[in-house]
This record gives structure tokens, C-alpha cells and sequence, in this order.
């Protein structure tokens, strides 16, 4: 079973990286979002801040920082959603029909698309962190502490896992390759609005923050903002008063509040974690009664 599983993924990865579109189109969103930051968008910001806290040191590090742990939680969830397609596709072409009249297991069929995306979002999500970490420095950051590098690979893992789980399930139900198509264009264009990138969630309406601040995407940019960020904070704010910062946090999403309640780490774990599992049961119990 397990040569045919891995026998499985390897097909699903190559036929992945072999589509060049597929590629390019996973990582569109994030191409707009670093696009626009470095034209306009990371000036703004910077004058921004300099008008609020002053021309302190490293403001170029916490801003690059702030946009690549924005940019890697984008992937966790572009990523995988075009790895999946490869089911779409292979239902369109018929080819599922040849792995039901094989002997493979269909639970064995349907966890070689889910540990593709899983593997494919990793991979795709640790060229981001790569790229984005150069740029950091570029800015005048600094390389992450081995530490803080091994809490966002665990999260980018985590992340993907999350998300995997959730258009797995929605995979299941979508026939055709424009329909998935259709869903991914959306997903596409407002992943960066619900991660609070185009818009910093604190400047937007009460109910639409706490509306977002119960997605699972402000929970997982939240928590890589907070690791990624942490040196370029300490290095802006080390100086200055603790309302400076609870300033920051607030306008630019380190915080997640809902109500009077605000979410710690476990916390936004636990919720991104129960997601996870809740589709993945729903998928489970989908596939019981139907096939893929």
C-alpha cells in the first residue's frame, strides 16, 4: 500500500510541476501583493509610520518583514488550492475512472492528492520564505534566528495542512475545470484582503474585523507575523512606550480580537486546527458515501 501511495504523489507532483500555468497561477496573488508593495504600497507605509512614532532604525526591516509573513500565509492557501486541481483535472480526462476499475484503494487514491498538496504547498511556501528573506535583508533586516526559522517552517506546514483540508473537501464536489478555475480566480483575488494585506484590518470597520478575525486566514498571518516579525518589532519599538506598539499591533493585525476577547497563539492554533480536522472528517464521511 505504501509503494502505491508514494507511487501516487509522485505522479501527482510531477504532473503539477510539469504545468507551467498551474505554477504560475498559484503564485499570481502573491506576485500582485510583493508587486504592489514594492512600487507603492511599502513606501506608504514607512511615511506612515514615521509620522506616528518618528525616523527610527529599522523601519524598512519591520515593514518587509510585515508583507513576507503576510505573503507566506497567501501561498499556505494559493498554493494548495492549485495543487488540487489536479484532481479536477484528472476527473475531467476520465483518468479517475481508470484508478476505479484498478485496484487502488480509493482511500489510498484520495490521501495521494491530499499529501501532494501538502508536499507541493510546502515546497512552492519555502521558496517564498527564501525569496522573502533575501528581500528582507535587502531592506536592512536581518536573516530569522534559527528558532524563529523553525517555528515558521512548522507553521508554513501547519498553514498548508489547514487549507489543504479545507478545498480538499470543496474538490469534491467540483466537476469541472472552470468551475475550479472560477474558485480560484476568487480565492485569488481576496486572499489578500482577508489576510489584512491590501488593507490593514485595523483601519476597517468594527463588524468587518471581527468578521475576519474569525477566518482561519487571520489567525494563521497573525501567528506568522508575530514569529517573523519579531526582531524588526524589537528593534522599532524596543525604545519607545508599550502603547506605541499596542498602536501598531492593533492597526496592522498582530492582534485578533473578537468581542472584548482577545486570541492568544494557542488559541488562533486551536482554531486553525479544528478547522483543519472538521473538513477533513467531512470529506471523510463524503467519500464513505460517494466516490471522488
Amino acid at each position: 500500500m505504501m509503494h502505491v501511495l508514494l507511487s501516487l504523489v509522485k505522479r501527482n507532483l510531477k504532473k503539477y510541476l510539469r504545468d507551467r500555468a498551474a505554477v504560475f497561477f498559484s503564485f499570481l496573488s502573491v506576485i500582485i501583493i510583493l508587486l504592489l508593495y514594492i512600487l507603492f504600497l511599502g513606501k506608504m507605509q514607512i511615511d506612515n509610520l514615521t509620522r506616528e512614532i518618528g525616523d527610527v532604525p529599522g523601519l524598512g526591516w519591520l515593514v518587509s518583514s510585515w508583507i513576507m509573513a503576510g505573503i507566506l500565509m497567501v501561498s499556505t492557501v494559493t498554493v494548495p488550492l492549485g495543487a488540487l486541481g489536479s484532481l479536477i483535472d484528472d476527473r475531467a480526462d476520465q483518468v479517475l475512472d481508470d484508478f476505479y476499475v484498478s485496484p487502488i484503494s480509493r482511500n489510498i487514491l484520495a490521501l495521494s492528492y491530499l499529501i501532494s498538496a501538502w508536499v507541493i504547498g510546502f515546497i512552492m511556501v519555502l521558496a517564498n520564505l527564501i525569496i522573502g528573506q533575501i528581500y528582507v535583508v535587502s531592506q536592512g533586516g536581518e536573516f530569522l534566528s534559527f528558532l524563529n526559522l523553525l517555528k515558521i517552517l512548522g507553521l508554513m506546514l501547519f498553514s498548508t495542512m489547514t487549507f489543504s483540508a479545507f478545498f480538499f473537501y470543496l474538490s469534491i464536489f467540483i466537476k469541472t475545470r472552470n468551475a475550479y478555475g472560477t474558485l480560484s480566480t476568487i480565492i485569488g483575488t481576496f486572499i489578500g484582503f482577508l489576510g489584512g494585506i491590501y488593507i490593514p484590518i485595523g483601519v476597517l470597520g468594527e463588524g468587518v474585523q471581527t468578521v475576519m478575525n474569525v477566518l482561519p486566514t487571520a489567525h494563521a498571518v497573525t501567528i506568522m507575523r508575530r514569529v517573523y516579525m519579531e526582531g524588526a518589532i524589537q528593534e522599532v519599538f524596543g525604545g519607545t512606550s508599550s502603547a506605541a506598539y499596542q498602536g501598531y499591533a492593533e492597526a496592522f493585525g498582530l492582534k485578533v480580537v473578537i468581542g472584548n476577547f482577545e486570541m492568544q497563539n494557542w488559541h488562533m492554533l486551536l482554531s486553525m486546527g479544528i478547522f483543519m480536522l472538521v473538513f477533513y472528517v467531512l470529506s471523510i464521511i463524503k467519500l464513505s458515501k460517494n466516490t471522488l
